[in-house]
């Protein structure tokens, strides 16, 4: 195995190519009770156009598929595989992003059989119609759950009126009436074009020897492939400027909410990924943040309270500002939020502390299995490298920071609203 020292943090990391394609990494952990395995492809939401393996005519999927996808790989002809991992002592999870799928397990003990269990889920599939027809009627409850929820209408209507095309704007598990579009034989394209070894990462922590879990991890591999193949996905046309101004929507809620919704070309900039995100989220901090007196005049005021919040999404089609929070007075926010946005300025001392709080954050963070095994795949896929934050931390200035956000034309902003019924 290829080895890299990361000796600021004291990290090393331990990376090899199987000879199927899969790209495994090891990060040992001495003392580390728990192990976090995960086992991710390079597909999510966002890849339901494409060109299928053994195909040459790209394919409109169901707005959903891959987290359906993602759903039935835990079903199998002899059973749920949870129930497999929990007897092995392990807890299984999975999750389905804009760009990726991961299954993953975390374990004390078992760390071996729990990882031949996941290669085996992963690497062998079993959809039928009975079962995808089951599926269809729990993923169509979870969506409707999920709709009656008003934060998670304020988060989709607002992206509905930011993105013309773009499938960002729609919900990662479909919609009701998609899933029911969705088939054993269009999971298993969908399978056989992504869920290929030199199309995924497995990535492990824990107080594991590098070298002997690659051994066994190249030993129990069930997908042996004669070729490799990267899918040709559809090029996304979206338009710089926003869909819709304003969007307003009665619900149940007590008080109004708002969400301000800013479209941004940062994902365009020829920089790093995380130096992009640090930058916009360190001067989103200094604006808005709970430690400016800003925050405080606007609790004050009764503007805001506690739900109040703001993040930037940054991957590579798309990146945003949301802003968002509850208040009785939304106009008013509003304007204060945008007189915010057109005039401010700070200190370096401001900037400077900000970095060292999130120097130590990160550090700290390092601590989190979890935290390392998730962010490391999403940042690879990106191409980029958790253990090179600290670095770019170190060398950002206040003068870039404000140079990448101003880029940012606050006016292609969506402002999105839930209002009580009646």
């Amino acid at each position: 195995m290829n080895k890299l020292v990361y000796q600021q943090i004291d990290e090393s990391l331990f990376e090899t190519t199987l000879t199927n394609g899969l790209k495994l990494f090891v990060i040992p952990k001495k003392g580390f009770q728990k192990t976090y395995v995960t086992l991710t492809t390079r597909y999510g939401s966002l890849h339901n156009q494409f060109v299928p393996f053994n195909s040459s005519k790209m394919t409109k999927m169901p707005e959903g598929i891959a987290h359906f996808l993602e759903h039935k790989m835990f079903e199998k002809e002899q059973g749920d595989m949870f129930n497999s991992f929990s007897t092995n002592g392990a807890s299984a999870n999975a999750f389905t992003s804009y760009d990726r799928t991961s299954y993953l397990f975390t374990a004390v003990d078992n760390i071996e059989a729990n990882i031949k269990l996941l290669i085996k889920m992963v690497q062998e599939p079993y959809f039928s119609k009975e079962s995808v027809e089951k599926e269809i009627g729990i993923i169509a409850e979870e969506i409707q759950m999920y709709q009656d929820q008003p934060n998670y209408r304020l988060y989709y209507q607002t992206l509905q009126g930011m993105y013309h095309h773009h499938p960002v704007k729609e919900d990662i598990a479909g919609s009701i009436e998609s899933i029911n579009e969705i088939t054993a034989e269009k999971l298993y394209s969908c399978y056989h074009t992504f869920y290929r070894p030199e199309n995924m990462v497995m990535f492990i922590v824990g107080n594991i020897e590098p070298n002997t879990i690659a051994e066994f991890v190249q030993a129990n591999q069930y997908a042996v492939l004669d070729t490799q193949y990267f899918a040709e996905t559809a090029m996304i046309n979206e338009p710089e400027d926003i869909c819709e101004q304003l969007l307003t929507q009665a619900a149940d809620v007590q008080q109004p909410k708002m969400m301000l919704g800013i479209k941004t070309n940062l994902h365009q900039l020829d920089q790093s990924m995380i130096k992009t995100e640090l930058e916009v989220m360190f001067i989103l901090d200094l604006l808005f943040g709970e430690q400016t007196a800003f925050y405080h005049e606007l609790l004050a005021e009764k503007l805001i309270d506690d739900t109040f919040g703001y993040s930037f999404s940054l991957e590579p089609t798309f990146s945003h500002i949301f802003i968002a929070g509850t208040s009785k007075q939304p106009d008013i926010l509003k304007k204060r939020l945008m007189e915010r946005l057109a005039s401010y300025s700070f200190s370096d001392a401001e900037f400077s502390r900000l970095v060292k709080q999130t120097i130590g954050e990160y550090i700290s963070s390092l601590n989190s299995p979890e935290y390392i095994a998730n962010q490391f795949t999403r940042y690879y896929f990106n191409g980029a490298m958790l253990f090179d934050i600290l670095p770019i931390l170190e060398h950002m200035t206040l003068a870039d920071s404000l140079n990448t956000f101003k880029k940012i034309n606050i006016h292609q902003m969506t402002d999105s609203r839930l209002t009580p019924n009646g």
